[in-house]
Parts: C-alpha cells; sequence; structure tokens
C-alpha cells in the first residue's frame, strides 16, 4: 500500500517515521496486500523541519529515552502524492481545506483519505477542497490518543500511547477499511476498524474540550487536570455538556465514561503539555474552533446551553486576538 501522510507536524512525523520503519523492501500492492506499506511519503508546506528530515531523516525519540534516525522520502511537491492509495491528514483542523487543495488533480476516486486530525468538520472540510471535475476520493474519519512534540528541526519524541480507530461515514467495516487498520498496525501502531467511528471522534472531542482550553489559559501541564480540584471540576462540566449534546445527536455517550477517559488521558500524557497551551505560548492559531467552538455550534442547532464549552471558546479567541495585536 502506498501511503502518504500529509502535515509535517510531530504527530505526522511520527506516522511517517513509523510508517517508514515497516517498509517491505521491493514489495508491490500484490505481495500481501494491506501487511507492510510499500511507499511512505510526507508531505508538508516548506520548513527547517521538513528540510531537515529530506536531507537527513527524522530523529525519533522514543518514551523509553532511545533515539533512532528514520529516512523518510519528505516533500512539499504535491505531484509527488501521485499513486497513493491511502492519504492520512494530520494538520491543525483549521489547515485541512488548504492543506489537501493542491494535492486534488494527483488523487483518484479510489484514494481513501482519512483524517487523524482534532475536532469536529474535518472530513466535510476535506470532501470540498478535494472535488475535482466531478469527483472526489473516499473520506474516512480516524481517532488517535497517540501523542509526540517536535523538540528541534527533524526531531521529534513520541511522548504519549494510545487507541487509534478507524471507520466510515456509514457503519460497515468494509474489507478495505481493514486493510488499512492492517497497515496501519503493522507499519506504525495497533489500529482498529469500528462500525461506530463517530461515537469514537466525540469521545475524543470530549477529551480535547476538557484538556486543552484548560491547560491551555491555566498554563499547567495535562497531570493538573487530575491533581487539582477545581480543574478537575470544569473538565467535569465541559464533559459533561459534551454528553448531552452527543446524545441529542444521537450518539451515545455516558457522561462518566467521559469524565473517565478525560482523566485517563491527563493521567496518560502527564507532564505534557495541550497542543492549545503550545499554541498560544507560541502566538499560533489554535483549534479551539474546531473544538469545543464546534460543540457549541451543535448545542445550538440542538438548542442545549452549554455554558462551560462557550466559556472556553470566548476565552481562548480572546488571547489569540490578543497575541495576534501585538
Amino acid at each position: 500500500m502506498r501511503i502518504t501522510v500529509v502535515g509535517a507536524g510531530a504527530m505526522g512525523t511520527l506516522v511517517a517515521a513509523r510508517l517508514s520503519s515497516a517498509i517491505t523492501p521491493n514489495a508491490t500492492d500484490e505481495d500481501d496486500p494491506g501487511a507492510r506499506p510499500s511507499q511512505v511519503v510526507l508531505y508538508g508546506r516548506p520548513s527547517a523541519h521538513l528540510d531537515t528530515i529530506a536531507r537527513d531523516g527524522a530523529t525519533l525519540t522514543e518514551r523509553d529515552g532511545s533515539t533512532s534516525v528514520i529516512r523518510i522520502h519528505a516533500t512539499s511537491d504535491p505531484a509527488e502524492v501521485e499513486g497513493s492509495d491511502l492519504l492520512i491528514c494530520l494538520v491543525k483542523a483549521w489547515a485541512s481545506g488548504e492543506s489537501v487543495a493542491p494535492l486534488k488533480s494527483y488523487l483518484t476516486r479510489d484514494t481513501i483519505v482519512l483524517t487523524l486530525q482534532n475536532g469536529l468538520g474535518n472530513a466535510a472540510q476535506l470532501r470540498s477542497a478535494l472535488l475535482h471535475d466531478g469527483v472526489r476520493p473516499h473520506v474516512w474519519l480516524g481517532v488517535t490518543t497517540q501523542a509526540a512534540i517536535r523538540t528541534a528541526p527533524g526531531a521529534i519524541t513520541h511522548t504519549g500511547s494510545g487507541i487509534t480507530v478507524i471507520g466510515r461515514k456509514s457503519s460497515e467495516v468494509n474489507p478495505r477499511l481493514r486493510e488499512a487498520a492492517s497497515t496501519m498496525t503493522n507499519g506504525a501502531w495497533k489500529t482498529a476498524a469500528v462500525e461506530d467511528i463517530h461515537r469514537w471522534v466525540w469521545r475524543k472531542l470530549a477529551v480535547n474540550a476538557a484538556i486543552n482550553p484548560i491547560t491551555a489559559l491555566a498554563g499547567v501541564p495535562n497531570r493538573a487536570i487530575r491533581e487539582n480540584s477545581e480543574l478537575q471540576k470544569a473538565a467535569k462540566i465541559i464533559a459533561s455538556e459534551v454528553a448531552a449534546v452527543a446524545t441529542a445527536r444521537g450518539i451515545s455517550l455516558d457522561a462518566r465514561e467521559l469524565i473517565a477517559a478525560v482523566n485517563g488521558v491527563a493521567e496518560a500524557t502527564g507532564d505534557d503539555r495541550s497542543s492549545m497551551l503550545v499554541d498560544l505560548e507560541h502566538g499560533s492559531r489554535t483549534e479551539i474552533e474546531a473544538i469545543n467552538g464546534a460543540i457549541v455550534s451543535e448545542a445550538r442547532r440542538e438548542r442545549i446551553p452549554v455554558p462551560a464549552n462557550q466559556l472556553m471558546t470566548a476565552l481562548v479567541r480572546a488571547r489569540e486576538r490578543h497575541q495576534a495585536a501585538k
């Protein structure tokens, strides 16, 4: 299977590194399809990070502290994604459409585009941006709780292991979905093909909504959600609001389950700083609109009050505007 990873951030680089390490030399798509990737391309905008990887490979530090250098075919040339069977999108939610638009003439109806991004609305943006001459590739949904950080140009650290699931807009788990899950399992990390992907997306949404803005605004690592009683209360309120909206949308999620998931991720990622905290520290655009902002929009349609998510959205927006005005 020929795979392109779109987005040369920490997570995109991690996935590309894992998959590149698993390439079967001289393999073709007819040789045990689904077992191993036959080609991997890391596609991203021009940057010192991408240039370093293209020239020297990616330096990957594992959770146990061990380090390796992995050769990755890294490029900013859209033409080099041509022939991809699977395209994995790992850019920021707000960049979904603009990141893949240059690729649309190089993909076909048979290409699978998989979003492993945070938040809601990514699949719709990808479908719209990839429409070309009346044809667009299949767009599937995915969720991962793996975590990584970029420490220097060309260098990343794997900071947290977790679950990865993928699914289709419909509930059917077809052979191509199983094949993609098998390839990712053998190439990157264990991945399951599921029927209830929308439930998984909302579960991850609740975790992001409860951890990211709280840690970003408080300026604390993820573990503070478990250790600080006031932050724990705030996280519970946010997660409970997400459960109410999901239930109204026909997705069965229990508030207690979501709170347990939030606490589990906060504990597993420990001293990690959320991506939203890092974005605010760097003066970068956050994913607040695709996370808490999306919850507010969905709640408005269902006429459900979500004051905690509204507050988080407003406060992070204010921080973004303040930093942009500096």
